[in-house]
């Protein structure tokens, strides 16, 4: 059975309660892995720096509805409903009922006077990329483009796909009480020094 990638969302990152995912109908074909340096002070050793790398991913995932547009939702809708949960990756408090709930509490505790507690800074839904058993990480939506290219009768997008740009979070990315993410933003760290450990036996094993 072929592994399937997902993106499951956190609508609150403290909560850590999972209201939706995306799972990826087809896996990608390409997915493009970016560490860059954080430069430190100027000055002193060239190799110093801020800290740890910054690693970003960015891949392409398809939609297709066309193969069940006999099926409730997405006879009806489309492949709206899904792409809508995409957008929502982008939103604080997820976009949903929560940020709406949110908002309007924001708005009334705002004018109560000077008694009334600060607002805090909206926040992002907690995202966590499940690409194979070794990168299950927490990461931000740092930008989607979305190209439809196929609809139904009313319009509505039946085909697309959409280009997602995501920013792997690290423990100083996290606050203490994000206990799920911290667990997976140290597995995932573990895991790749594990890796770079047996990759000094097959860097040999490639050469002979």
């Amino acid at each position: 059975m072929l592994m399937r990638g997902m993106l499951l969302s956190f609508s609150d990152p403290v909560a850590g309660m999972v209201p939706s995912l995306v799972p990826f109908q087809y896996n990608p074909a390409e997915v493009t892995r970016v560490l860059r340096v954080q430069s430190g002070t100027s000055g002193g050793s060239g190799l110093r720096v801020g800290g740890p790398p910054v690693e970003s991913y960015t891949l392409k995932i398809e939609l297709d509805a066309l193969d069940a547009i006999d099926k409730p939702i997405t006879g009806s809708l489309g492949i709206g409903p899904l792409l809508a949960t995409i957008e929502g990756l982008l939103e604080p408090g997820g976009g949903g009922l929560a940020a709406l709930v949110g908002a309007v509490a924001g708005a009334l505790g705002g004018g109560g006077g000077g008694g009334a507690p600060p607002v805090p800074a909206p926040s992002l839904p907690l995202v966590v990329l499940a690409w194979s058993l070794e990168r299950i990480v927490p990461v931000r939506v740092d930008s989607c483009t979305i190209h439809e290219t196929g609809f139904d009768a009313l319009l509505q997008p039946v085909q697309a796909t959409v280009d997602l740009s995501l920013t792997v979070l690290r423990g100083r990315d996290l606050s203490e009480d994000m206990k799920l993410a911290n667990v997976l933003a140290t597995a995932y760290q573990a895991v790749r020094t594990a890796s770079a450990t047996v990759g000094i036996a097959q860097g040999v094993e490639l050469m002979l």
